[in-house]
């Protein structure tokens, strides 16, 4: 069996030798016109949701690293989260990674981050923009000192062990 690439997740349709997870996000944003209580009491439902489903949480967060944490700590779910689209900077990568929390780099990244990321707890994802996502992975084992199929093997065991497939 050839690995496939995973995309964690995108918008688009997936290229040759892709295979999206098709993940929904839920979480919290500072630049959304909903008060941010409103949005803690919908990511709190979320998160009710993901550990009545048995199912992962994948999580957008910008500017809500804290609420996120917090909530965490308080729900002490048993399912994984992933964040997705990370772009953080080492200290916040160190956060989710105490918190157990996964992490999935997309295009726009924080080099730092990503080399600190252990690949036990990565992912890869192009999000929105419709474009392969074989580079990344080629940048990402390139920049990481490892084979793209050490890279893609090792995200598809995270995929297996988190979505048992």
């Amino acid at each position: 069996m050839t690995i496939p690439y995973i995309n964690f997740h995108t918008h688009h349709p997936v290229y040759e030798n892709e295979l999206s997870l098709g993940c929904e996000e839920y979480g919290m944003d500072r630049r959304w016109e909903t008060p941010l209580p409103e949005q803690e009491a919908a990511f709190r439902k979320h998160v009710l949701e993901s550990e009545q489903n048995g199912k992962p949480l994948v999580i957008h967060c910008v500017r809500t690293l804290e609420d996120i944490l917090r909530i965490r700590k308080e729900m002490q779910p048993l399912q994984p989260w992933i964040m997705h689209g990370f772009r953080g900077k080492p200290q916040q990568l160190q956060s989710l990674l105490s918190a157990g929390i996964y992490v999935s780099f997309g295009l726009h990244y924080n080099k730092e981050s990503l080399m600190l990321c252990p690949l036990e707890m990565m992912f890869l994802e192009t999000d929105d923009i419709a474009t392969p996502i074989e580079p990344l992975y080629k940048e990402v084992a390139q920049l990481k000192g490892i084979s793209e199929v050490t890279l893609r093997k090792k995200i598809w065991e995270n995929a297996r062990h988190l979505y048992h497939i």
